[in-house]
């Protein structure tokens, strides 16, 4: 564990055939001060063993390992994990282009140094962080779930409940609209109504009020329909800017 608590632990998976780089890796990421938690493994075939997404935020791979390469491992862990930072650590830059394939992070040359494992880290960090971002997080029938944001259609305040419409159904909570407003970013997200959130993303046309691309109608406050319409053109206009 590294000596840094603040924060969640960064879980990393360390994986060399020889004891001289696991143990040199394992000072430097100790070194680093980031907090983490560490899975060693001698072989490809033992690391993949129960292997799953999201399983590790970053992954050290031997490039040259027994049976089976640093290189084929990686292509196994992709098959289920695509956004995991993979680091390959080599003597040799023959394989580049073979990383880049697989969507590696790099490739540090052994002996490997602090500076390349503190990036490495950094980025894990990064990576992680803004992946539990894109994400809404709520509690329904006693379970958490995690939402992704772009799937989130519209929001409905209904007895007593948020109703959370998304593209693979609708999530019952007993979270507030004024709490969910405050946890989805404007100005993507837009109060429509005190009873209605709407992701301008998914607005199909708008004329009352907002007809969403699920066929769904999202009620838009009469008092208010000037401004909220105004705020949807310039979402549009922005959205179409960003884009060129």
């Amino acid at each position: 564990m590294g000596n840094d608590t603040s924060g969640a632990s960064l879980r990393v998976a360390l994986c060399e055939d020889t004891q001289v780089d696991t143990e040199l890796l394992t000072a430097l990421i100790d070194m680093s001060g980031v907090a983490y938690e560490l899975d060693v493994f001698a072989t490809g075939e033992e690391m993949l063993e129960g292997f799953g997404k999201d399983r590790y935020d970053l992954i050290f791979l031997d490039v040259f390992m027994g049976e089976l390469s640093g290189v084929q491992t990686a292509e196994k862990i992709r098959e289920a994990d695509t956004h995991v930072v993979i680091v390959f650590t080599t003597t040799s830059e023959d394989f580049t282009r073979e990383g880049y394939r697989l969507n590696a992070y790099k490739y540090v040359l052994k002996p490997v140094n602090l500076n390349d494992v503190k990036d490495a880290l950094d980025l894990a960090v990064m990576v992680r962080d803004k992946a539990a971002g894109a994400s809404l997080a709520i509690v329904t029938d006693n379970v958490p779930v995690f939402i992704p944001l772009h799937d989130i259609i519209f929001v409905e305040s209904s007895n007593r409940r948020s109703l959370i419409y998304t593209l693979d159904g609708t999530y019952a909570t007993t979270m507030t609209i004024d709490s969910l407003e405050k946890l989805l970013p404007a100005p993507r997200f837009l109060r429509s109504h005190r009873s209605y959130i709407v992701n301008l993303d998914h607005v199909d046309d708008i004329d009352e009020d907002f007809i969403m691309d699920n066929g769904e109608i999202a009620y838009i406050a009469v008092k208010n329909r000037r401004r909220i319409k105004n705020l949807y053109d310039e979402y549009l206009f922005n959205s179409v800017r960003d884009n060129e």
